[in-house]
């Protein structure tokens, strides 16, 4: 379990470096939906996102 989630991590980290440098991704995945041009508004299921409030609005979700 260990090998996986080290390996998962060290792609996702490769995917957010070259993000960051403006590079094409490295491993020519395709950005998440909350990344795409067509829904930065709206998520998977098409409901506007919320935007966050003031801290002492906030609710814990624990």
């Amino acid at each position: 379990m260990a090998k996986l989630v080290e390996w998962v991590l060290s792609i996702t980290q490769a995917r957010y470096d070259a993000h960051r440098a403006g590079e094409p991704d490295p491993y020519d995945l395709p950005p998440p939906d909350e990344l795409t041009a067509d829904s930065q508004d709206s998520n998977a299921g098409g409901r506007r996102t919320m935007e966050p409030g003031p801290l002492h609005e906030r609710r814990s979700t624990a």
